[in-house]
């Protein structure tokens, strides 16, 4: 079962902010039961265990401990099913999300979950970091749009929560606490999540800005409309640069989903607020590749060592932050409708460090989806939290692994 060959050539990319140690082996599950039988003896070894998904390790979720088995679900990548009567897509947690983009699109339906590493990221990691995405605002997160899970921890074996009916509500939605727990509480062995009909047209629009206060003079006539559309990103040069060719210093993405005449309408009314000579428009097979390098964009700032850091601020305090950012030369993502900020280092941040400060000034939360592995961020974080929160995350994690064996370095663990 376990396999110590080669462990060098499975690590994560030495080169990235979060570099792996070696870790005691590597093993490959196919099934439920193989993972089991893996946790098992790992619990009974008192072996630090770490599942991976496809190695990229964006936030740091994944990386292995000299003392740590990695348990990697490259083998258990089946998208098990599409139904197309109840909208239900049910995959293992290996399963590429580039794969099931593809495969649910074939089908006719959709699938709304997203994220910035989103064309390398796994159904796993979904779960796990409880992916947001660009598409949030408008569409929820993973947790909202997760319909059951099937995990494993060392107390109760192989769990199912959830179901595959919609109206399945009664007593407690224990599957809440599991998604977003960061491989803590159990390990996924199987994901069943909604699905829905897929918009009868798309539309990407971007529009270029030289000034953080004209695009968010532009913000509030958007908002006018009182509407959401299925993305609004703000970038910073260097980062709109992955996806096109800049001249100005801010570039905005739309993207806009739905029935025909209501893409036509929005596409008019954005247009009208803003300098439409300077707009890009993308449709059909420019649509396509647009939206791909979109969903790429993670992989190429790995390629570029940048580490995201990942931040949320209250929408209304988005300019002064951004202003703050620009003064100090850092790159960002903004999703504009939710808040959240993805502020691009070359070194993963200190103790003492100015955007934090900013952020708890502001009110702002250090997780906005990921990361509560890396210090100081999770100090921080639990120190806002308060003891109440962390003797209620303890109690949990005690009661489902009294070993804390199941990724360690995060939460309070």
């Amino acid at each position: 079962m376990f396999d110590s060959e080669r462990i060098e050539n499975n690590l994560a990319d030495k080169n990235l902010p979060f570099g792996d140690e070696t870790p005691y082996s590597i093993t490959y599950p196919e099934s439920n039961k193989d993972v089991l039988e893996i946790l098992n003896w790992a619990n009974k070894e008192k072996l630090k265990v770490i599942p991976r998904g496809s190695m990229s390790s964006l936030s740091g979720g994944a990386c292995a401990l000299s003392n740590s088995l990695v348990i990697n679900f490259s083998k258990m990548n089946k998208i098990i099913e599409i139904d197309t009567h109840d909208l239900v897509l049910t995959v293992e947690p290996g399963a590429k999300l580039k794969d099931i983009y593809f495969e649910v699109e074939r089908s006719g339906l959709y699938f709304p979950i997203d994220s910035f590493s989103s064309y390398n990221g796994t159904a796993g990691g979904a779960a796990g970091e409880n992916y947001q995405g660009m598409r949030f605002a408008k569409y929820g997160d993973t947790r909202l749009n997760t319909m059951q899970i099937e995990l494993v921890n060392p107390v109760h074996g192989i769990v199912t929560l959830g179901g595959k009916t919609v109206k399945n509500v009664s007593g407690y939605d224990a599957k809440i606490a599991w998604i977003g727990s960061e491989g803590t509480l159990g390990i996924f062995t199987k994901l069943m999540y909604k699905l829905m009909p897929l918009p009868e047209k798309r539309t990407i629009i971007t529009l270029p800005f030289d000034s953080i206060d004209v695009f968010f003079d532009f913000k509030k006539k958007f908002d006018s409309l009182k509407i959401f559309v299925s993305a609004l990103d703000l970038m910073s040069s260097k980062v709109a640069s992955y996806i096109s060719e800049v001249s100005s210093k801010y570039l905005s993405f739309f993207l806009i989903e739905g029935r025909t005449l209501e893409v036509e309408r929005l596409k008019k009314e954005i247009l009208k607020f803003a300098e439409s000579n300077k707009a890009q428009i993308f449709e059909g097979n420019d649509f396509d590749f647009m939206y791909k390098k979109r969903l790429n964009m993670g992989e190429k700032t790995l390629n570029d060592k940048l580490f995201a850091d990942d931040v949320t601020l209250p929408i209304k305090t988005c300019s002064d932050f951004l202003k703050f950012l620009e003064g100090r030369r850092y790159d960002f993502l903004l999703h504009v409708q939710d808040g959240g900020v993805l502020v691009f280092r070359k070194e993963p941040p200190g103790k003492n460090d100015d955007i934090y400060e900013k952020v708890l000034e502001q009110n702002g939360s250090l997780i906005s989806e990921r990361q509560l592995g890396i210090q100081p961020k999770r100090e921080l974080f639990l120190e806002k939290m308060g003891s109440v929160y962390i003797e209620l995350m303890r109690s949990l994690k005690k009661a489902v692994d009294p070993n804390f064996i199941l990724s360690p370095n995060r939460y309070i663990f």
